[in-house]
């Protein structure tokens, strides 16, 4: 494939990858040891986990902005010095806003009719883990404005080593040890604060050595983060909430299939972070490009990410089929949740590809400031087809949390369709638009 940057993007994409896996595996670290703690605790993670993503994931919209935008910068061959610090006064703000309102949405899980004796243990691991809602947005700015950089080694290097220090924390916290007493969630909820606490005191010290920032309040660079970074933010946020309500409708099941569901979940959300990685990588290369305004560029770094991918979500897919048990015995030696989260993974084995096409188009998309249009797009999908269908199967054909994991299944199949169309007219827009200057 002349033209095809394949070997540049994915050479570029290693690093983010492993990071992007190891931060997945926190949450997959904290769940192997509570799988070894109790099944209540497993299922209390998993939903208190959910729950929080939605908090954070908004956060990290915004923050996704600052690659986007500094590599555009970078393409046009305007300098910038403020973008790093106006940045973090963003992140500050709305790491304050967010952790203060996730604690209080603590005190409203009753509306949830949670299994109650899980629903104890959510309010606990939530409200010590909203405090690590700041250095994670902070840790984030960080990791982004030297990604657009290309400085992607010691950022994703870092949150593979604090992936360790979280698991020990959480063996030590939860099980207790000498003096240490015995603190089940609670324990797995502080090793969290403090492993997110440690890696952006470390990511800072790295980038202040590396770059000389300006600190100057610039409103106009704060406003031009939100005009791009909140539909992001939003959309992420739309789309994390489709699996938190799918998380909550299944924990008022059994605790069975919410211990099972929550296992899966896991799964698919490390193949995720691939293709997450990738959408990084392609909204650096894309928005220099853009900057640049050279289309033909632009468009090959756009195939080359959507075909890498396309290629390992289709080699994950064929795995989740082929071997859904022995995954699950990973994870957990009870017997009745491999039976049944087995079945739930052939629903995630099909929205692989689809899953990995839209998060890379979305990519795509941010380097070519496109994010309002995409926003409708996830929300209209998300919560007037995918998940009304899925409780469609689930009422009429009682399918439990298989008939909500179809439904997501379709959201994410008919949501890379769309993006892709939303992409095409994008870019003839902006070639003809180049072709005319």
């Amino acid at each position: 494939m002349k033209g095809i940057p394949l070997k540049k993007v994915f050479i570029f994409s290693l690093p983010i990858i492993a990071g992007q896996m190891g931060q997945m595996l926190f949450g997959t670290g904290d769940l192997l040891v509570a799988g070894r703690y109790s099944q209540e605790v497993v299922s209390a993670l998993g939903i208190a986990a959910t729950i929080f993503s939605p908090f954070l994931m908004l956060g990290l919209g915004l923050t996704f902005a600052v690659s986007a935008i500094t590599s555009r910068l970078k393409g046009s061959g305007i300098k910038e010095d403020d973008m790093l610090f106006n940045s973090l006064v963003l992140a500050t703000i709305s790491g304050v806003i967010l952790s203060l309102a996730l604690y209080l949405f603590s005190y409203q899980l009753h509306f949830f009719n949670l299994i109650e004796s899980i629903e104890a243990h959510v309010i606990s691991y939530l409200r010590i883990t909203s405090v690590s809602l700041l250095p994670a947005l902070l840790y984030a700015v960080y990791k982004e404005y030297l990604q657009s950089y290309g400085r992607t080694y010691v950022a994703n290097g870092a949150i593979l080593f604090f992936n360790i220090t979280n698991i020990l924390l959480n063996i030590l916290l939860m099980f207790g040890y000498g003096p240490i007493p015995e603190m089940g969630i609670e324990g797995a909820a502080i090793a969290t604060v403090i492993t997110r606490t440690m890696m952006f005191v470390t990511l800072s010290y790295f980038a202040h050595s590396k770059f000389k920032t300006r600190a100057h309040l610039n409103i106009a660079r704060i406003k031009e983060i939100i005009s791009l970074g909140l539909p992001i933010g939003l959309s992420t946020l739309s789309e994390v909430l489709v699996f938190t309500t799918v998380t909550v409708l299944v924990g008022k099941m059994n605790v069975l299939a919410s211990a099972s569901h929550n296992i899966v979940l896991n799964l698919g959300g490390l193949t995720f972070m691939v293709p997450l990685a990738i959408a990084s990588s392609a909204t650096v290369f894309v928005g220099e490009q853009y900057g640049k305004k050279n289309p033909t560029e632009l468009f090959n770094y756009a195939i080359a990410c959507l075909i890498i991918s396309t290629g390992f979500m289709s080699m994950t897919a064929i795995v989740f089929f082929l071997l859904p048990s022995p995954l699950i015995r990973l994870a957990t030696p009870d017997a009745n949740i491999i039976d049944y989260a087995s079945q739930l993974l052939f629903f995630v084995a099909l929205f692989q590809v689809p899953d990995g096409i839209q998060v890379t188009l979305w990519g795509v998309l941010r380097g070519m400031a496109t994010t309002k249009v995409p926003l409708i797009m996830c929300i209209v999908i998300n919560w007037l087809i995918g998940l009304p269908f899925g409780i469609y199967l689930v009422k009429t054909y009682h399918m439990e949390a298989g008939g909500l994991w179809a439904g997501l299944a379709l959201g994410l199949t008919l949501m890379s369709i769309v993006l892709a169309i939303i992409f095409a007219f994008r870019f003839k827009s902006f070639k003809a638009s180049v072709a005319q200057a």
